[in-house]
């Protein structure tokens, strides 16, 4: 069965070069990967699973129908957990969530899911040997939160894949030494002084690395980093893109702005 590709809304809506650079990625592998065609949002961005289990299933249920078994490769982490965590719950939940896809008139398809450090990876041979431009640069290693967890639950390490995948394109990856880093996002809207101190902490960690950016995979954590702390930031997509020759995608990002006033909005 072939790959489909689920951008996710936040990547569509907010940040598209991000989902531009990937497809700039599988036409120089040679891959061939198109859209989810009629889907909608996984539900990870609104909580919806927190306020009703049985329709975060529904919606996630439609969109496994929908790929017909094909692998959803996503580039959001969200979607990332989302989507894998409803697939195991599909898969292992018996009569019960037969009952509810044959309910919904859903068909009773169920994708496997990765996100796209992982597929980054699973490529990463290809990827080598059509390096033009070396990335060659200090650079924080930031897989984020979701990213660790579904990777984690899978066997792997997030962190290491997006070392390998970064020594791959020419940059010196550096892991901060702090442990359990977040980017806040979560408190967000709900405790203002919480939220600018885990931020806060975490660029601290970055600048303390002496790198020159933050490579990350999940885009929550790159509009946190690039957009709020200021701090310049890559998605892994953008550093592979750019290393196989794409357009430098920097000219979107809010972090234009030199890295050593990273800190100055949370002050």
């Amino acid at each position: 069965m072939s790959d489909v590709l689920f951008p996710g809304c936040t990547v569509q809506a907010r940040l598209p070069f991000i989902e531009s650079a990937f497809k700039f990625i599988l036409k120089e592998l040679g891959k061939e990967m198109e859209n989810l065609q009629g889907s909608t949002c996984c539900m990870e961005p609104v909580g919806l699973r927190s306020l009703s289990q049985d329709a975060w299933l529904a919606v996630n249920a439609r969109l496994h129908s929908i790929a017909s078994g094909r692998r959803l490769v996503t580039l959001c982490e969200g979607c990332n957990i989302s989507l894998s965590e409803s697939s195991k719950i599909l898969k292992e939940g018996g009569e019960k969530a037969k009952e509810t896809i044959s309910r919904l008139g859903y068909r009773q398809s169920i994708s496997d899911v990765s996100g796209s450090l992982q597929f980054l990876h699973e490529n990463l041979d290809a990827l080598k040997e059509k390096i033009k431009k070396p990335m060659e640069m200090k650079i924080a290693v930031f897989p984020g939160c979701h990213c660790e967890y579904v990777c984690s639950k899978k066997g792997s390490s997030a962190t290491q894949m997006m070392i390998e995948v970064l020594n791959a394109v020419g940059s010196n990856p550096i892991e901060p030494t702090s442990v359990d880093l977040c980017c806040g996002g979560g408190v967000t809207g709900i405790d203002q002084e919480l939220d600018k101190k885990i931020l806060s902490e975490t660029i601290s960690s970055f600048r303390d690395t002496g790198a020159n950016a933050v490579a990350v995979a999940c885009p929550f954590c790159f509009m946190r980093f690039d957009m709020v702390a200021k701090f310049k930031t890559y998605h892994i997509v953008e550093l592979v893109a750019i290393a196989l020759g794409y357009e430098d995608t920097m000219k979107y990002h809010t972090s234009r702005l030199d890295y050593s006033h990273s800190l100055n909005c949370l002050q």
